[in-house]
């Protein structure tokens, strides 16, 4: 299947947000602002020139690919066990958040978890009923393990490699969203504090995973 990798133009995350404001007489829920994304050109597809006079460009062989599309999400560290549910863009080019702060959502137009590149699964960090999916994300360490089911009933195994939390608006999104040669899923969420000014959380976390042979 032809990947196509996407970029976040206006904030790294908003997917994982069904905010909490807490106001003097009530609390509700609050949906920031989403991110907008758009495919990047052809001009970013991978090559490499062979050094002839030709200078003929070399496209760099495509690793053999078997990626799931994926219906569950397990990390028993933190003892999460969630449905996954597809998600695209809406009407407004902006992508389409998870229902409620039970699912995952995956990026369906994106990489196919198993194949090689970023793919991306977004959770809510708390709602209106409390901590969501994705609230102890925080806590996955170097090592942890996640294992995705595909609606084929196959498996796939990742493993931690490092968490990372950046500042909103100053995140390295190439390199969550970008192509890469590896076969990665970038598990994304708010974290730190919410500011009620901006009705955000002021940052966001990255859990980097590759896939296990």
């Amino acid at each position: 299947m032809k990947r196509m990798t996407i970029v976040f133009t206006l904030l790294l995350l908003t997917a994982c947000n069904g905010e909490m404001v807490n106001t003097a007489n009530e609390t509700s829920l609050v949906e920031p602002e989403q991110a907008t994304i758009q495919p990047l050109s052809s001009t970013s597809v991978n090559a490499t020139r062979n050094g002839s006079e030709s200078g003929q460009p070399t496209m760099l062989q495509e690793p053999e690919q078997n990626g799931i599309s994926p219906t569950r999400i397990r990390i028993p560290a933190i003892n999460v066990d969630a449905p996954i549910v597809q998600k695209r863009l809406n009407e407004e080019r902006e992508m389409e958040v998870p229902d409620n702060g039970e699912d995952v959502g995956w990026f369906e137009p994106g990489t196919m978890p198993g194949n090689s590149g970023n793919a991306i699964l977004a959770g809510h960090v708390d709602d209106r009923n409390g901590p969501a999916v994705f609230f102890d994300l925080k806590e996955l360490e170097q090592g942890d393990l996640i294992y995705l089911t595909g609606k084929d009933g196959k498996e796939l195994t990742f493993e931690v490699k490092k968490v990372i939390a950046y500042p909103k608006d100053n995140a390295p999104l190439h390199k969550i969203f970008g192509p890469s040669n590896q076969r990665n899923l970038n598990l994304l969420t708010c974290t730190g504090t919410f500011d009620h000014s901006i009705q955000d959380h002021e940052e966001r976390l990255v859990v980097y995973t590759s896939l296990k042979p």
